[in-house]
C-alpha cells in the first residue's frame, strides 16, 4: 500500500471506532479558542501517526512499548492513543498496567467497544502553583 493509503485506513478507522469523538471530547475540556480546536483536529488527522499507535496483530509486547514510549518522547502529544481491534484488543488490554507505568506522566482514560479497546493517555500539566 501507498503511505497515503495507509493514513486513509487510519484515519477511517480513527472515525469508525468512535476514537475521534472521544479525541473531540477531551479537546472540549480544554478549549482556549475556536481556533487552536480546529488546529488541533487537523494536526492529528494530517500526523495520525504522531497520536495514535494501531497495534497489528504481528506487533510484539516489546515492540509496543518501545513504539509508545519512543514516540510519546518524541512528540511530547498532550493525547497519545493506542489502539487495536479484534485479537490485538487482548495484547492491549494485557500490556495496560505496563503502559501505564512507562508512560508515567500521562493519565489513562480506556474506551473499549465491542472488539474495539483504545487507551488515551492524556498528558498531565502540572499547574504553575504546583
Amino acid at each position: 500500500m501507498k503511505k497515503y493509503d495507509i493514513k486513509g485506513l487510519h484515519v477511517a478507522q480513527f472515525v469508525e471506532n468512535g476514537v475521534l469523538n472521544r479525541y473531540i471530547g477531551i479537546l472540549l475540556d480544554d478549549i482556549d479558542s475556536i481556533e487552536n480546536f480546529k488546529k488541533r483536529i487537523n494536526e492529528i488527522i494530517d500526523n495520525i501517526e504522531k497520536y495514535v499507535f494501531f497495534v497489528k496483530k504481528e506487533h510484539t509486547e516489546r515492540f509496543i512499548l518501545d513504539h509508545c514510549l519512543r514516540t510519546v518522547t518524541s512528540n511530547l502529544s498532550m493525547i497519545f492513543i493506542v489502539s487495536g481491534r479484534g485479537p490485538v484488543a487482548k495484547i492491549i488490554r494485557d500490556l495496560e498496567k505496563r503502559l501505564i507505568v512507562l508512560l508515567n506522566g500521562y493519565q489513562l482514560e480506556k474506551m473499549s467497544k465491542g472488539e474495539n479497546e483504545n487507551l488515551f493517555f492524556k498528558r498531565i500539566l502540572k499547574k504553575e502553583n504546583d
